[in-house]
């Protein structure tokens, strides 16, 4: 097969070509004769940016490698000056660079002021900002500023056609060992801080006591200091059923169809891919209380909203109230991944990468 031309490429930062959101916002764009490079390799990007024969539209995405994986503070600023001032390069030899805002800052962030000022750079850098939540701006402004009119919104979709097909709930819990009639609340994704399990733990132990015959699943590989909340869901008086290592693409499916409900207990949270990836399984969900979260889907009817003032004992009510077998909820659930197609998400972004490499 040829090679695109020089200017129709797109260069990834980082380049995690394995991730499923990734693969479905970029798949149209290689319909349209488009060539993906991107490198999750620090030096090896540098090398790409500031190199004046390399072409294409830069697209950085997450941040976290820039700053997140340095060895010292010292260290992130230097990553953070050397990313910077190859992007700075780069588009004085004319490449155009696009943002997208998945976090205000990197989740659990290490170094958080070399984080902010990366992302106040990149704001200032980036010809067009890709936002996913509607709120990205004003939930950034308190700590920098995204300009309006760089900003483009392109909904995040369901994965609908990524994963495999629903299983039935009955074959998933036998597959994973979940008892039959137990209420099922599912964590699934990396294990880390940012995300509040421990809220889950005592959440579970509340609606035990209280009669709730609770089983917690655990599927994901944990992420810095998390043992302490592992230890207190295994000494809690829930059932644990859990998977500690990356869940395999044709294993998602069965531990999301195997549940009841989606616990999602995050301490901040602006993106979730999870809230997608339920809808599309049809499996209604617990989110915090945060105003831009209520403001967009406060009117769904397969999500509910824990209050983040009491989230333990508020998590455990809603897990002790069976709201989430009712066949309409998780029909809304299923109803709400239709309104968000993976191919529309693609076409949205396709364009976008278009209009940006035509200057």
């Amino acid at each position: 097969m040829p090679s695109a031309p020089a200017d129709r490429r797109v260069f990834n930062f980082p380049g995690w070509r394995d991730n499923p959101y990734v693969q479905i916002l970029q798949s149209e764009i290689t319909e349209r004769g488009y060539e993906l490079s991107g490198r999750p390799d620090f030096p090896e990007a540098l090398i790409e940016l500031t190199s004046p024969e390399r072409r294409g539209v830069i697209h950085v995405q997450w941040t976290s490698p820039v700053t997140e994986w340095a060895e010292n503070a010292k260290d992130a600023r230097r990553r953070t000056d050397l990313f910077l001032d190859a992007l700075y390069s780069a588009k004085r030899w004319g490449r155009k660079i696009l943002w997208t805002v998945h976090n205000v800052l990197p989740h659990d962030a290490v170094y958080p002021k070399t984080a902010l000022l990366l992302h106040e750079r990149l704001a200032e850098l980036a010809d067009a900002i890709h936002v996913i939540s509607p709120h990205t701006a004003e939930l950034a402004a308190p700590a920098y500023a995204i300009p309006a009119e760089k900003v483009v919104e392109i909904p995040h979709s369901s994965y609908d056609g990524v994963y495999g097909p629903a299983v039935a709930r009955d074959t998933a819990r036998a597959e994973l060992g979940v008892r039959p009639d137990s209420t099922a609340a599912l964590a699934f994704g990396w294990i880390r801080p940012y995300k509040g399990l421990e809220h889950l733990a005592a959440a579970s132990r509340i609606a035990s006591e209280g009669g709730a015959d609770i089983e917690v699943l655990l599927a994901g590989r944990p992420q810095g200091d998390v043992q302490h909340i592992l230890d207190g869901l295994a000494d809690g008086p829930a059932t644990v059923t859990s998977s500690l290592r990356r869940i395999l693409p044709e294993d998602v499916a069965t531990w999301f169809c195997a549940a009841d409900v989606l616990v999602l207990p995050y301490h901040a949270i602006l993106n979730s891919g999870n809230m997608y990836l339920a809808a599309t399984y049809g499996l209604p969900i617990v989110l915090p209380d945060e105003p831009h979260l209520v403001a967009e889907f406060g009117d769904e009817a397969w999500i509910r909203f824990f209050d983040r003032g009491r989230p333990d004992e508020s998590i455990a009510a809603l897990l002790a109230d069976p709201w989430f077998r009712d066949g309409e909820v998780r029909a809304a659930a299923r109803a709400f991944a239709d309104s968000r197609p993976p191919q529309a998400m693609a076409a949205r972004y396709a364009d976008l990468i278009e209009r940006l490499a035509r200057g």
